[in-house]
């Protein structure tokens, strides 16, 4: 066995090294399905977590919202997220069931089962409420408030909820580590082929050396085979020196080793040692250009993994600041420039908030700044299609300028005054409307991902502005409809105080005339 080897060396070296190919080749195409598959299932579990949390952040609070506002002034206008939420929350329920059925939850199914039927009730009793509503039954409707079923649906809800973002998770971690074991492998394999390669390539070289005839012939073939699908540096073809040729091949694969070590490691600016302009286009087909192509996706992937990662981590910590301070536009205005202003390193930020005056005409409101001269931008106010600010809510879209119009803004330090070299001016929508613009100011032009990070956080700002001027209308109503009825109290005591003077002043004529009578 060991004789046959010996004599069919090179048959057997290069059907190991296609065995390698192919094997490598199929793993590879495995390792992609495996990346493919588990990038679908964190998908599919990021819109099952999202659409369980919309079930009571979304759609109930906006019944409970709407029917509410239904309630204190009878207008049917304010019943849209009432509505819109009641049509919503079923087709997301439809959907949960479906998500539990594909993930095979069957166990969480058919507790969501039990659930999904307490929450139609609920909306069924809903719309009892807003029948009680409709006959202006407000002391009923009030009674059926008071119950709090909202309260109750949330004590039965919350346990299957934590549990089903528990499961969630555990899917998503498992789907992670099947993602990174699927590159780990893809790296290991290319590492065992470069291995194997490297004492089939020097039993080649000293095969061809006893071979004095053919010789010169077969070095310059390696020669030639290592710069096809190693590295070629464009210098003179070596045909006459063996141990030149035989060290630059050795050189090679020692570079490509390492250059796959230093990936492996993160170290995604490493260079292939002797390549440069003059020889890029020699190496395009060959082993150092495809490992500088997986250096460079590699790299692509990892940006965008950061990036995505900077603007989850960004939007979590923003829902916190909008959330914690929602009771009041002035403290979410203050909380959100400053936020928003420092995560993305900028030198100057400003909120405009969209506002009525007495008239019933819009104007826009500076309400934060973050960086300004606080005595010049003390009050501010924006008419509606004037300047960067008033066109920007008219279009409804995000602007980046990097030209900014002399004296606009200037951005003041203890240095000096500078102006900025980036603008980025936001209109922040909630249901298709501009609730706000926010305008940034700063020294760098931001990328692509910051600005959809601060478009996805306008959405979130623009909700908060919405809940926030919808709460404050509610609470002013509810405080006009009390100071009412004490008004209408305080003239029911007068009035009777007056029926009480004027029957004594009757019993006073009575008694008088009685009197008279009495002495004629």
């Amino acid at each position: 066995m060991i004789k046959l080897i010996k004599q069919n060396f090179i048959t057997f070296s290069l059907t190991l090294l296609i065995v390698l190919i192919v094997f490598s080749t199929g793993l590879t195409i495995y390792n992609r399905h495996v990346m493919v598959e588990n990038y679908a299932i964190q998908k599919e579990t990021e819109e099952a977590k999202r659409r369980w949390t919309n079930i009571f952040d979304d759609f109930l609070r906006r019944m409970d919202m709407g029917l509410r506002g239904y309630a204190l002034t009878k207008n049917e206008g304010v019943l849209g997220p009432y509505y819109t939420a009641i049509d919503g929350l079923k087709s997301n329920l439809d959907r949960i069931d479906t998500l539990m059925a594909e993930q095979k939850l069957d166990s969480i199914r058919e507790q969501f089962a039990g659930i999904r039927v307490k929450i139609e009730d609920f909306v069924d009793y809903s719309k009892e409420m807003k029948v009680k509503v409709d006959i202006d039954s407000i002391k009923d409707f009030v009674a059926m408030l008071n119950k709090d079923k909202g309260s109750d649906l949330w004590k039965e809800y919350s346990p299957i909820y934590s549990k089903v973002m528990s499961v969630e998770n555990k899917i998503v971690e498992k789907a992670q580590q099947d993602y990174q074991q699927a590159q780990n492998r893809n790296i290991i394999v290319q590492v065992i082929l470069i291995l194997i390669g490297v004492p089939t390539l020097l039993g080649l070289i000293i095969r061809l050396r006893k071979d004095a005839r053919d010789r010169k012939e077969l070095l310059t073939e390696f020669e030639k085979n290592n710069r096809k699908y190693m590295f070629d540096p464009g210098t003179p073809l070596e045909d006459d020196n063996p141990k030149v040729i035989i060290e630059s091949s050795i050189h090679n694969l020692k570079k490509a080793s390492a250059f796959i070590k230093d990936i492996s490691n993160g170290n995604y600016a490493v260079m292939w040692e002797g390549l440069v302009s003059q020889n890029a286009e020699l190496n395009q087909e060959n082993l150092s250009g495809e490992l500088i192509k997986m250096r460079d996706q590699m790299k692509r992937v990892k940006e965008e993994d950061e990036r995505r990662l900077w603007t989850t981590e960004g939007l979590a910590k923003f829902a916190d600041v909008a959330r914690n301070n929602q009771d009041n536009i002035q403290n979410l205005s203050n909380e959100v420039v400053k936020f928003l202003t420092k995560y993305l390193n900028a030198q100057q930020g400003s909120l405009f908030v969209l506002q009525d005056d007495d008239e019933g005409d819009k104007y826009l409101e500076l309400t934060a700044c973050y960086a300004f001269d606080k005595k010049k931008f003390i009050q501010k106010r924006v008419e509606i299609g004037t300047g960067l600010v008033g066109q920007a809510y008219l279009e409804g879209t995000t602007n980046m300028l990097t030209q900014i119009p002399n004296g606009y803004i200037s951005i003041t330090s203890g240095l000096g005054d500078a102006t900025p070299t980036c603008l980025i001016i936001v209109a922040m929508k909630y249901n298709e409307q501009v609730e706000a613009i926010f305008e940034l100011a700063g020294f760098k032009k931001y990328e692509e991902h910051e600005v959809l990070f601060l478009e996805k956080a306008g959405e979130v700002i623009a909700s908060s502005i919405y809940s926030t001027k919808t709460n404050e209308k509610t609470t002013r109503l509810l405080q006009e409809s009390q100071e009412q009825a004490e008004t209408l109290k305080a003239q029911e005591e007068e009035l009777r105080q007056n029926m009480e003077e004027l029957q004594a002043t009757q019993e006073n004529m009575r008694r008088k005339e009685k009197e008279a009578d009495s002495a004629m």
